[in-house]
Protein backbone atom coordinates (compact mmCIF):
# COMPACT_ATOMS: atom_id res chain seq x y z
CA UNK A 1 0.00 0.00 0.00
CA UNK A 2 2.91 2.38 1.16
CA UNK A 3 5.10 1.70 -2.30
CA UNK A 4 2.30 1.92 -4.86
CA UNK A 5 1.15 5.36 -2.99
CA UNK A 6 4.59 6.69 -3.41
CA UNK A 7 5.48 4.94 -7.17
CA UNK A 8 1.99 5.45 -8.60
CA UNK A 9 2.05 9.33 -7.72
CA UNK A 10 5.49 9.64 -9.07
CA UNK A 11 4.40 7.95 -12.21
CA UNK A 12 1.52 10.23 -12.69
CA UNK A 13 3.53 13.17 -12.19
CA UNK A 14 6.15 11.90 -15.31
CA UNK A 15 3.30 11.53 -17.50
CA UNK A 16 1.69 14.66 -16.81
CA UNK A 17 5.30 16.21 -17.69
CA UNK A 18 4.44 15.25 -21.33
CA UNK A 19 1.30 17.66 -20.99
CA UNK A 20 2.93 20.49 -19.89
CA UNK A 21 0.09 21.51 -18.07
CA UNK A 22 0.80 23.54 -15.30
CA UNK A 23 -2.40 22.93 -13.49
CA UNK A 24 -2.10 19.49 -13.53
CA UNK A 25 1.13 19.46 -12.63
CA UNK A 26 0.26 21.74 -9.23
CA UNK A 27 -2.73 19.52 -8.24
CA UNK A 28 -0.84 16.00 -8.42
CA UNK A 29 2.56 17.59 -6.37
CA UNK A 30 -0.25 18.24 -3.58
CA UNK A 31 -1.27 14.89 -3.76
CA UNK A 32 2.20 13.87 -3.37
CA UNK A 33 2.92 15.93 -0.67
CA UNK A 34 0.06 14.57 1.18
CA UNK A 35 0.39 10.93 0.40
CA UNK A 36 4.32 11.66 1.33
CA UNK A 37 3.52 13.11 4.36
CA UNK A 38 1.20 10.16 5.70
CA UNK A 39 4.22 7.49 4.24
CA UNK A 40 6.66 9.10 6.40
CA UNK A 41 3.79 9.12 9.31
CA UNK A 42 3.69 5.62 9.07
CA UNK A 43 7.34 4.37 8.55
CA UNK A 44 8.60 7.05 10.82
CA UNK A 45 6.10 5.47 14.16
CA UNK A 46 7.47 2.59 12.58
CA UNK A 47 11.01 3.30 12.95
CA UNK A 48 10.99 4.98 15.76
CA UNK A 49 9.10 2.45 17.96
CA UNK A 50 10.49 -0.83 16.63
CA UNK A 51 13.54 0.23 14.49
CA UNK A 52 14.08 -1.56 11.16
CA UNK A 53 12.41 -4.58 10.89
CA UNK A 54 13.82 -8.07 10.70
CA UNK A 55 12.72 -10.19 7.81
CA UNK A 56 11.59 -7.90 5.14
CA UNK A 57 12.07 -8.76 1.26
CA UNK A 58 14.03 -6.31 -1.00
CA UNK A 59 10.97 -4.78 -2.43
CA UNK A 60 9.65 -4.03 1.45
CA UNK A 61 13.29 -2.52 2.72
CA UNK A 62 13.07 -0.21 -0.64
CA UNK A 63 9.77 0.99 -0.03
CA UNK A 64 10.96 2.14 3.63
CA UNK A 65 14.21 3.92 2.04
CA UNK A 66 11.70 5.65 -0.74
CA UNK A 67 9.73 7.27 1.91
CA UNK A 68 13.06 8.40 3.44
CA UNK A 69 14.06 9.23 0.22
CA UNK A 70 11.24 11.58 -0.45
CA UNK A 71 11.40 13.54 3.10
CA UNK A 72 12.30 16.76 3.62
CA UNK A 73 15.57 17.24 5.25
CA UNK A 74 14.99 16.53 8.88
CA UNK A 75 13.12 13.73 8.13
CA UNK A 76 16.09 11.99 5.84
CA UNK A 77 19.09 13.08 8.39
CA UNK A 78 16.91 11.56 11.48
CA UNK A 79 16.76 8.25 9.67
CA UNK A 80 20.36 8.04 7.29
CA UNK A 81 21.69 6.39 9.97
CA UNK A 82 19.65 3.57 10.58
CA UNK A 83 19.29 3.11 7.09
CA UNK A 84 23.46 3.44 6.49
CA UNK A 85 23.45 0.84 9.30
CA UNK A 86 20.77 -1.55 6.92
CA UNK A 87 23.08 -0.64 4.23
CA UNK A 88 26.65 -2.12 5.67
CA UNK A 89 24.65 -5.08 6.78
CA UNK A 90 23.17 -5.93 3.22
CA UNK A 91 19.90 -5.64 4.08
CA UNK A 92 19.41 -2.08 1.98
CA UNK A 93 20.79 -1.60 -1.26
CA UNK A 94 23.70 0.15 -1.72
CA UNK A 95 22.28 1.91 -4.33
CA UNK A 96 20.01 3.43 -2.25
CA UNK A 97 22.09 4.72 0.58
CA UNK A 98 24.30 6.31 -2.24
CA UNK A 99 20.80 8.30 -3.40
CA UNK A 100 19.87 9.01 0.26
CA UNK A 101 23.64 10.37 0.65
CA UNK A 102 23.51 12.52 -2.92
CA UNK A 103 20.05 14.04 -1.81
CA UNK A 104 21.35 15.08 1.23
CA UNK A 105 24.57 16.38 -0.43
CA UNK A 106 22.42 18.45 -2.84
CA UNK A 107 19.98 19.71 0.27
CA UNK A 108 23.55 21.02 2.12
CA UNK A 109 24.32 22.61 -0.88
CA UNK A 110 27.64 20.08 -1.62
CA UNK A 111 28.72 18.53 -4.98
CA UNK A 112 27.08 14.90 -4.98
CA UNK A 113 29.31 11.38 -4.46
CA UNK A 114 27.56 9.20 -6.93
CA UNK A 115 25.28 11.85 -9.98
CA UNK A 116 22.31 10.25 -8.70
CA UNK A 117 20.52 13.77 -8.43
CA UNK A 118 19.29 15.96 -11.06
CA UNK A 119 17.71 19.34 -11.46
CA UNK A 120 14.77 19.47 -13.78
CA UNK A 121 13.94 22.82 -15.61
CA UNK A 122 11.23 22.99 -18.59
CA UNK A 123 12.10 20.06 -20.92
CA UNK A 124 16.04 19.70 -19.30
CA UNK A 125 17.46 17.68 -17.03
CA UNK A 126 20.82 18.56 -15.12
CA UNK A 127 22.99 16.38 -13.83
CA UNK A 128 23.76 18.29 -10.34
CA UNK A 129 27.44 19.10 -9.67
CA UNK A 130 29.42 15.87 -8.65
CA UNK A 131 32.63 15.60 -6.85
CA UNK A 132 35.86 14.12 -8.25
CA UNK A 133 33.84 13.39 -11.61
CA UNK A 134 37.77 11.36 -12.64
CA UNK A 135 36.78 8.14 -10.22
CA UNK A 136 32.63 8.34 -10.58
CA UNK A 137 32.26 5.04 -12.09
CA UNK A 138 34.29 3.20 -10.02
CA UNK A 139 32.29 5.00 -7.29
CA UNK A 140 28.84 3.86 -8.73
CA UNK A 141 29.95 0.00 -9.55
CA UNK A 142 31.23 -0.18 -5.63
CA UNK A 143 26.99 1.00 -5.15
CA UNK A 144 25.87 -1.00 -7.60
CA UNK A 145 24.59 1.59 -9.98
CA UNK A 146 25.13 1.96 -13.58
CA UNK A 147 27.51 3.56 -15.52
CA UNK A 148 27.19 7.39 -15.51
CA UNK A 149 26.86 7.70 -19.20
CA UNK A 150 24.16 4.63 -19.14
CA UNK A 151 22.39 6.34 -16.28
CA UNK A 152 22.17 9.59 -18.51
CA UNK A 153 20.59 7.98 -21.30
CA UNK A 154 17.71 6.23 -18.73
CA UNK A 155 16.76 9.75 -17.23
CA UNK A 156 16.45 10.70 -20.85
CA UNK A 157 13.98 7.99 -21.75
CA UNK A 158 12.15 8.20 -18.22
CA UNK A 159 11.77 11.82 -18.80
CA UNK A 160 11.75 12.38 -22.59
CA UNK A 161 14.01 15.41 -21.90
CA UNK A 162 17.36 16.60 -23.02
CA UNK A 163 20.02 15.58 -20.02
CA UNK A 164 22.80 17.88 -19.74
CA UNK A 165 26.14 16.73 -17.45
CA UNK A 166 28.03 19.93 -17.21
CA UNK A 167 31.34 18.56 -15.18
CA UNK A 168 31.56 22.10 -14.56
CA UNK A 169 28.93 23.47 -12.91
CA UNK A 170 29.41 24.87 -10.00
CA UNK A 171 27.41 24.70 -7.19
CA UNK A 172 26.36 28.83 -7.25
CA UNK A 173 25.36 27.83 -10.97
CA UNK A 174 22.69 24.86 -9.91
CA UNK A 175 21.16 26.53 -6.90
CA UNK A 176 20.47 29.59 -8.83
CA UNK A 177 19.06 27.38 -11.49
CA UNK A 178 16.98 25.86 -8.87
CA UNK A 179 16.18 29.33 -7.29
CA UNK A 180 15.13 30.07 -10.99
CA UNK A 181 12.65 26.37 -11.36
CA UNK A 182 10.69 27.75 -7.95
Amino acid sequence: MIREADQGIRSRIIKEMATKDPEAMKKIALEMKASDKQNQLLIGSLLDQCGWPKGLDEIENNTIFLVIDHADTAFIAKYFPILKLQSNKGIVAKRDLATLQDRMQLRSGKKQSYGTQTLKTGNMVTIWPIDDVQNLDQRRKEMGLLPMNEYINLLKKTYQSEVIWDKDLSIEAAQEKMRKKN
